[in-house]
């Protein structure tokens, strides 16, 4: 990482900073079988996937991962696993409180410790993530707010990382230069290439240490967000040396 003093870091939320303590698929293969069809979480897992990839960024006027969007990912998705369409809204409306509970998630052992230690050195922190509008109440649910700077989310900006507007945004709400902020996620396309094609630094967190890739074109790889801090504290100026 280069000698610029890092004055920003901006994190990731989901599988980052918190996930969820059950899968996905799984939330939504139980709120399935609640509307009355049994399927398997690795076939709704497949279904999620696909409609995801078929549902364009747009739906209707809402963009991708706002309220709005998910009711027509949610009733799409349950009806291609079989639930009557008479329940599809309220199948959506069970998703759509789930995954606003926090009890829905485990923020990492290691988070609260880091956002306190990184007050403590001055670096402004905030929150960049693909999610719903609602993350911001949701990071409040979790502790999480209290300790960062601002929150921004895909679904509010109607941009979603990779793309360089997200990023341009956390900028200017972080009051720095690109080349002063690193942004820090799970995701090699989302994460490191949007940051680095916004000129920021990059950092890629991949929590598995048996899988850990390696270090590509000078972006870290850490598996703990511990491993964050001598990174930050590598990037201020050596001190001035006496006479």
């Amino acid at each position: 990482m280069s000698r610029t003093r890092i004055r920003a870091v901006f994190l990731d939320a989901g599988d980052t900073l918190f996930t969820e303590r059950r899968s996905r698929s799984q939330i939504y293969a139980t709120v399935a079988r609640e509307h009355g069809v049994q399927v398997a979480p690795q076939d709704m897992a497949d279904a999620m996937s696909r409609i995801f990839r078929e549902l364009p960024s747009s739906v209707d006027g809402s963009f991708r991962y706002s309220l709005a969007w998910f009711r027509a990912f949610n009733e799409r998705v349950m009806a291609e696993v079989g639930v009557a369409e008479s329940r599809r809204v309220s199948a959506h409306e069970e998703l759509i409180h789930r995954f606003q509970d926090p009890r829905t998630y485990k923020v990492f052992p290691e988070v609260i410790e880091v956002l306190e230690k990184l007050r403590e050195t001055e670096v402004l922190v905030g929150i960049v993530s693909n999610w719903s509008e609602k993350l911001p109440e949701l990071c409040d649910g979790l502790g999480i707010s209290e300790r960062v700077g601002f929150i921004v989310s895909s679904a509010s900006m109607r941009a979603e990382k990779p793309d360089r507007a997200i990023f341009e945004r956390a900028l200017f709400r972080a009051g720095v230069p690109a080349e002063e902020a690193v942004h820090v996620g799970d995701h090699p396309e989302r994460d490191v290439r949007g940051a680095l094609e916004a000129g920021m630094r990059a950092v890629l967190l991949h929590r598995d240490p048996e899988s850990r890739p390696s270090e590509t074109d000078g972006v870290p790889v850490i598996s703990d967000l511990r491993a964050l801090l001598p990174l930050i504290e590598a990037s201020r100026p050596a001190a001035a040396s006496g006479p």
